[in-house]
């Protein structure tokens, strides 16, 4: 396994003596996508989670632009990206996520910058030539286009530099324009297989069935998740993470022990203060839990933190939950009813000094609009926190 800038070496290595134009210095995995493979040019290369950092299969990095610099490359046989034909295998692509979407928007931009810059050609009266056709937008020269853009890339490919005008339409390369073509059929296909899950095979319309674990996203529907996995039950109450680190059982066999819906857990959640185990958690949750925002608006949050017995014994929430607490509270009781929006939009927190908190709360979804200020002495919020912990133990 090779990291991602061994792998960006490899790909300029085997694709030296090519001139298709790339740009190996954008292979990596991006936060936030839906799946765990890095395309260069068409070809998907899977990205392998460890020690926090993505990995590759040198095999798989070489062979990817091995495939790219096979194909024949003449810049001057050129095709209309209007009527180019697409392959019979293609697949639906998200509005606007298409190549030719994409660089159309970089041409708008553009042409819009040069024209505030500039001054518009067209004169005091502004731009007679509207943004929807595919000529070069008024205003904007290649040479200015080529300064910004050229560098952008799509799939490790640079398009823009490969452009040709004319004064109607701009010609792109065949073999470029098929490069990303097959690239919309390869992500979209990706895209489709991905929500599919991995026990039953039934197809997940949205999101809700991934969860992000150390080597990548995991695909599971509840029913398949509470069939295959184990609930928490507080069996390991009182031990320690460092042991349960090193001798098991592993968080992935359990289910999240926050989460109504049955999803699979990744981590072990513990107490930073006593380093006990609290219990599984999935992903999402356990970075809620560590921000120590959205966490206790979640239905039996409390309950999971007070499964460290130090903070039962003490009857307290971890320090950067107490915030989360008051804003909890002041949610419940000066909000708007049945508000399903994040406490953080709701409830803003001023402590301004070492006498209280201001809260001031505000949901946007509160008819008519209005807001309410509260002012807590120090005293007020620790007994806010304090009940808000006893509640739980009652």
């Amino acid at each position: 396994m090779i990291r991602q800038k061994l792998a960006v070496q490899y790909l300029a290595d085997e694709m030296r003596d090519c001139s298709i134009p790339v740009a190996p210095e954008h292979f990596q995995r991006r936060r936030f996508t839906e799946h765990d493979d890095v395309f260069f040019g068409y070809v998907p290369v899977r990205a392998y989670k460890h020690a926090n950092q993505w990995r590759f299969h040198e095999a798989d990095v070489r062979q990817a632009a091995r495939t790219i610099a096979s194909l024949a490359w003449d810049p001057e046989d050129l095709v209309d990206p209007r009527h180019a034909v697409r392959s019979e295998l293609q697949v639906d692509v998200p509005l606007g996520t298409s190549w030719r979407s994409q660089l159309l928007r970089l041409f708008r931009s553009a042409a819009r910058d040069a024209r505030r810059n500039n001054g518009c050609p067209c004169g005091p009266l502004g731009c007679q030539r509207g943004d929807t056709n595919w000529a070069l937008p008024c205003g904007l020269t290649q040479q200015d286009l080529l300064r910004r853009y050229g560098h952008f890339a799509i799939a490790c490919t640079l398009p823009v530099p490969a452009l040709v005008w004319t004064q109607e339409t701009w010609l792109i390369p065949r073999t470029l324009a098929n490069i990303l073509d097959r690239w919309e059929e390869a992500q979209g296909a990706l895209t489709a297989t991905i929500h599919t899950c991995g026990g039953c095979g039934a197809l997940d319309t949205g999101s809700a069935w991934r969860t992000a674990t150390a080597s990548g996203w995991r695909i599971l529907c509840p029913q398949c998740a509470a069939a295959g996995l184990r609930r928490y039950r507080n069996e390991l109450n009182g031990a320690s993470y460092a042991r349960i680190q090193e001798q098991g059982p592993r968080a992935r066999d359990y289910l999240c022990g926050v989460c109504r819906t049955p999803r699979p857990a990744t981590d072990w959640d513990h107490c930073h203060d006593h380093g006990m185990i609290r219990g599984p958690l999935c992903g999402s949750c356990n970075t809620k839990e560590g921000h120590g925002k959205e966490f206790l608006a979640m239905e039996g949050s409390i309950a999971h933190l007070l499964r460290c017995d130090g903070c039962r014994a003490e009857r307290k929430l971890p320090p950067h939950h107490r915030l989360a607490a008051l804003r909890r509270h002041a949610h419940r009781e000066w909000g708007a009813a049945d508000c399903d929006w994040p406490m953080q939009a709701c409830v803003t927190l001023d402590e301004t000094d070492e006498s209280g908190i201001e809260c001031t709360v505000r949901c946007p979804e509160q008819r008519p609009s209005r807001s309410t200020t509260v002012r807590l002495t120090a005293d007020e919020a620790e007994r806010v926190v304090l009940l808000t912990v006893e509640s739980e133990l009652t």
